[in-house]
């Protein structure tokens, strides 16, 4: 489906009475405008295979309220006699196997990545407005599902719930905030933050995207996402949120203008460490992997330092 498609949809929806909706979310508490997590799910498991010294397998999570929630679970093989920190990985949309298949040697920890729910590609204008509510729901849903799956790795024998990390990796970085500030509130603090390559808000981040075309749509929709998704803004909850943060950002970043980096940069609580790295957004394409190394060593030498997981 072409983007423009897509905007249009975004549109309609925004005429058709769902700014008022906004408008209402806007002036609510966010945590009162987004699902509360689930506890005690049922789970289904895969049967996992081993790969470089690690049992990798997916876990589905059912829960009626908030849909099945899947995540990839990779653990050392064998598991050693102590508990095992937990590392929550939030990376750009798709499996969250293909997320976390970067961290590599990742010692006596359990490294979790989060299927993201919302489809990567969309099939026909007609059939993708009439998905647009599902969608809608499937995102405010994010942090509730996240939250819902670090209260099932936590109660697992091998967990050390004491120790639970927050990775997120540009689209992640947008939605971690509110992921950690609804995992709080449950009563399951996140020690340890990584925010990287994220901005804010979200209007400032399609307005200045060069992939949303025609480009005089880009302000409009900027605004129809910021009004619908306002519980989800990073800087609503960074201010309410405890632990540790590592924030990541690029120089040259050509999809986070230098505003959108400094506002969630400057949001971020203390006690915060920064580091800037040369050249664009990152990502997994060929011509990125240098910088993806570089900044999966800055991530892993931070979280040792802090104590956060084991020796990797």
């Amino acid at each position: 489906m072409k983007l423009g498609r897509l905007v249009l949809a975004f549109l309609i929806l925004a005429g058709s009475g769902t700014a008022a909706a906004g408008y209402w979310l806007l002036d609510r508490d966010p945590l009162l405008s987004l699902p509360r997590p689930r506890h005690a799910l049922a789970a289904a498991q895969t049967a996992g295979h081993v790969a470089d010294g690690r049992m990798i397998r997916h876990v589905t999570l059912h829960s009626a309220e908030l849909g099945d929630i899947g995540i990839a679970l990779s653990l050392p093989d064998p598991l050693p006699d102590r508990k095992l920190p937990i590392l929550v990985v939030l990376g750009g949309l798709g499996s969250g196997e293909n997320n976390i298949r970067y961290v590599t040697d990742a010692g006596d920890n359990a490294v979790v990545g989060y299927d993201w729910p919302m489809p990567v590609h969309f099939y026909g204008a007609g059939r993708s407005l009439a998905q647009i509510p599902a969608l809608y729901g499937q995102v405010v849903g994010i942090p509730a599902q996240v939250t819902s799956a670090i209260d099932w790795l936590a109660a697992q024998p091998w967990a050390d719930g004491r120790r639970v990390s927050l990775l997120s990796f540009s689209l992640g970085a947008l939605v971690s905030p509110a992921v950690q500030d609804v995992a709080e509130h449950d009563g399951r603090p996140i020690g340890w933050t990584i925010l990287a390559y994220g901005g804010a808000p979200f209007g400032d981040l399609i307005a200045a995207s060069p992939h949303v075309k025609p480009a005089w749509i880009r302000p409009l929709l900027g605004s129809a996402v910021d009004l619908l998704l306002g519980p989800l803004q990073p800087t609503r909850h960074l201010a309410h949120l405890s632990g540790d943060f590592l924030v990541l950002e690029g120089r040259g970043d050509s999809l986070i203008p230098p505003q959108a980096r400094a506002r969630l940069r400057d949001a971020v609580p203390l006690p915060k460490t920064v580091v800037a790295f040369d050249g664009d957004h990152m990502g997994v394409g060929q011509d990125k992997m240098a910088l993806l190394r570089q900044i999966v060593a800055v991530s892993k030498a931070w979280l040792v330092g802090q104590g956060a997981v084991d020796p990797l």
